[in-house]
């Protein structure tokens, strides 16, 4: 997912207004709720938006969040969202720094509870570690069914061992709703959920879990930061997990694999883990891709099109500040902008015949004759615009869960809505649509499916049970 923030615009408006201002914009920028809101699904957005709308006119301040957030979660799709600020000023950061809840506890105490009950324990607790942060999971003293995130290792001289740096209260489905402090103090409301048992997604942040971990789990996330990609190899396997496709971490990925060039030719058979990967840039992986490729391709699995942008002001703005300007590129974008300037609310297509590239083939370098990748619903946006690109290859069989679903609308671009500045919240949408057909054909709300299924939250051992499915050959 490509993300671009503009200029960020405290909190005076009431709920109700915020809302109004939201819902516009909205309907302004998002290509989705022109293409998939129609007919009855209109009539069904038009109520949701009615009962929020009520909601709006009860709430105040910070729970304002809850109506945005809500009204949002119609659309089912993960590049579209809202984005809280996290600016403070130095005095309001000093005020909140005194009011974080302290405890007594210390790290060889967790390790020492946490070895008691380990059969007992809820997924979440642990100690997980995202950079220098290091923070223990633990549940909290009260009647509540509520975790506490307690500092072990700060990442700042101003948070103190044994302050509370988050809480999460455990969902049916699996996740947790929680409400994270930053450096500065600031709250985010966060919607976390674990993958591959050792990967803390929070949306946007990313923990990695030192402890207790399962020897099948083990090496699956970096010590020193779990955004970056780890490989190990034995028995003829190597497995590489990449948690973000981040384009700040393709030199950590492009490293590993270049180091790893020999076993990666001679391994008979390679893993790559996908499970919550964050999205980012598809280029990330292009160096892996050739250890997967094959000569003969499978055909693609989603149609053919021609990206388009639903033209506005925010979107003629994205593309004057964020697309790359040079001699080659700027004739293109100027023919763009002048699409989207003459047709206001419609949409244009991204390119036109002067600038189509021609598509070039995969490299491919002989190496592992079998590669599985394992995807879940956390696997979104560039992950699986590589998984598609991966899925051509005859030689790879994806197992898992269906992925995320982010790939109809991409690119994203976060814009103020709120007439007040600073502004508390954000809307970020994507800005460039697949195809002006959509959603025939599209993968939002159903994701990719995996070739072979797996019950990942049953399955004890699932680089295991893949390994022994690709030396089967089955």
């Amino acid at each position: 997912m490509h993300l671009f923030v503009a200029g960020l615009v405290p909190l005076l408006a009431g709920c109700a207004d915020v809302f109004d201002r939201l819902v516009r914009k909205v309907e302004q920028n998002y290509a989705g709720y022109l293409l998939e809101v129609v007919g009855d699904r209109r009539a069904g957005c038009d109520r949701h938006r009615d009962r929020i709308r009520a909601r709006a006119d009860a709430t105040e301040g910070d729970d304002c969040y809850f109506v945005l957030r809500d009204f949002i979660a119609y659309f089912n799709d993960p590049h579209l969202f809202i984005f809280q600020s996290t600016r403070l000023d130095s005095a309001e950061s000093a005020r909140r720094a005194r009011d974080v809840d302290l405890t007594g506890l210390t790290e060889p105490a967790v390790r020492q509870d946490l070895a008691r009950r380990r059969s007992r324990l809820d997924p979440l607790e642990g100690i997980w570690s995202d950079g220098t942060l290091r923070v223990a999971v633990v549940p909290e003293a009260t009647d509540r069914p509520q975790l506490i995130a307690v500092v072990l290792t700060s990442d700042t001289a101003i948070w103190r061992a044994g302050a509370v740096r988050a809480r999460f209260t455990p969902r049916g489905d699996g996740g947790y709703d929680g409400e994270v402090w930053e450096r500065n103090f600031s709250r985010r409301h966060v919607e976390a959920r674990i993958h591959k048992r050792v990967l803390l997604r929070l949306s946007p942040g990313i923990w990695g879990k030192e402890y207790p971990v399962a020897p099948a789990d083990s090496g699956l996330v970096d010590r020193v930061n779990p955004h970056r990609a780890t490989i190990r190899t034995g028995n003829g396997t190597v497995v590489i997990s990449i948690p973000s496709h981040d384009p700040a971490y393709r030199p950590a990925l492009d490293s590993l694999v270049e180091g790893h060039a020999q076993a990666l030719r001679s391994a008979q058979r390679l893993i790559v883990d996908l499970r919550g990967n964050e999205g980012g840039s598809a280029g990330t992986t292009n160096r892996l891709l050739p250890y997967l490729m094959s000569a003969e391709l499978r055909p693609s699995l989603l149609p053919a099109g021609t990206a388009v942008m639903l033209s506005s002001d925010d979107q003629i703005a994205y593309v004057q500040r964020f697309m790359v300007y040079g001699p080659d590129t700027l004739p293109t974008i100027q023919r763009l902008l002048s699409r989207l300037r003459a047709n206001p609310g419609r949409l244009v297509p991204v390119e036109d015949s002067l600038d189509t590239p021609q598509p070039q083939p995969d490299s491919v370098i002989q190496g592992p004759v079998r590669v599985g990748i394992i995807v879940d619903g956390g696997t979104v946006s560039a992950a699986e615009a590589f998984l598609l690109r991966a899925m051509r290859s005859t030689r790879v069989t994806v197992f898992g869960e269906n992925t995320g679903g982010a790939l109809d609308y991409q690119s994203v671009f976060i814009v103020p809505f709120q007439a007040e500045r600073p502004s508390r919240w954000l809307l970020g949408y994507p800005t460039i649509t697949a195809r002006a057909d959509l959603p025939k054909g599209g993968i939002k709300g159903r994701g990719i499916e995996p070739q072979v299924k797996l019950d990942l939250a049953r399955e004890a051992d699932v680089l295991g049970s893949i390994e022994r499915h690709l030396v089967s050959g089955r």
